[in-house]
């Protein structure tokens, strides 16, 4: 359903991601894991077709994402990192404008669906605000049911748990999987290694813009000696904090 085939993207002289190759099964929840600037957020500009490969191939369902764009763009919802939305909307308003982008029909099922995500994720009381009042919290929330309103077969998401309370984050794993288990395919770069670990069908671990570990959390602790967390697991591979220097920092 999402496939990256030796995908790289330079930028004058420096390599963002570097022939990077992996896949994403249908009804999968796959996530993407690394230390920052270690070229997740380039990969799924990549994948959305936001940001042209300088080599490589990208398809979504099927559909390589610089020919057919248009048919990739269709089965595709999407929470960036840091979401641009219009501030002097109501959430409302906002996904209403967004729900006729994507053609769904107007009338009750469509304001019953509306209503039902915004009482999911606990934001139905601020939808008649304008999104300006909004947290970043709560910006992320409206976000997911502008990915969600068009029942997408794949969901690619970027950070979404960041500045998200800790009950709207357990609401939003609940979601993940419920949607997993009816066939959604859901592509998620997180630094919530916790959420990873316990969503997570498999993980894909990148470091300097290469895949350096791939697999299930079984696989993955082959690979890092035995290590039982992912946290452990991922500073086993990607190299944990300079005990050294911090020492020195704190005068030990």
């Amino acid at each position: 359903m999402i496939e990256a085939i030796e995908l790289t993207k330079q930028f004058s002289e420096f390599t963002a991601v570097d022939k990077l190759s992996f896949h994403v099964n249908h009804g999968e929840i796959y996530g993407l894991l690394g230390p920052n600037g270690s070229g997740k957020s380039t990969t799924m500009r990549m994948l959305l077709g936001l940001l042209k490969p300088t080599m490589g191939t990208a398809r979504i369902n099927g559909f390589d994402v610089q020919t057919h764009i248009v048919e990739a763009k269709r089965s595709m919802g999407y929470v960036p990192e840091e979401p641009v939305l219009p501030e002097r909307l109501t959430g409302w308003e906002y996904i209403n404008y967004v729900s006729d982008i994507w053609r769904v029909p107007r009338g009750s099922e469509r304001d019953e669906e509306i209503d039902e995500l915004l009482t999911l994720l606990d934001i139905k009381d601020a939808s008649d605000d304008l999104i300006e009042t909004y947290s970043k919290g709560m910006a992320r929330k409206i976000s997911l049911v502008a990915a969600l309103i068009h029942s997408p077969k794949i969901l690619i998401l970027d950070e979404l748990q960041a500045g998200i309370d800790p009950r709207g984050a357990a609401t939003i794993k609940e979601i993940l999987a419920g949607l997993s288990d009816r066939g959604n395919t859901i592509l998620m770069s997180t630094h919530v290694l916790e959420i990873a670990e316990r969503i997570c069908d498999r993980i894909g671990i990148i470091n300097k813009g290469s895949m350096i570990a791939e697999g299930t959390m079984d696989e993955l602790r082959l690979k890092a000696k035995g290590q039982q967390s992912l946290e452990d697991i991922f500073l086993d591979l990607t190299g944990g904090p300079d005990m050294q220097r911090i020492a020195d920092f704190l005068g030990e």
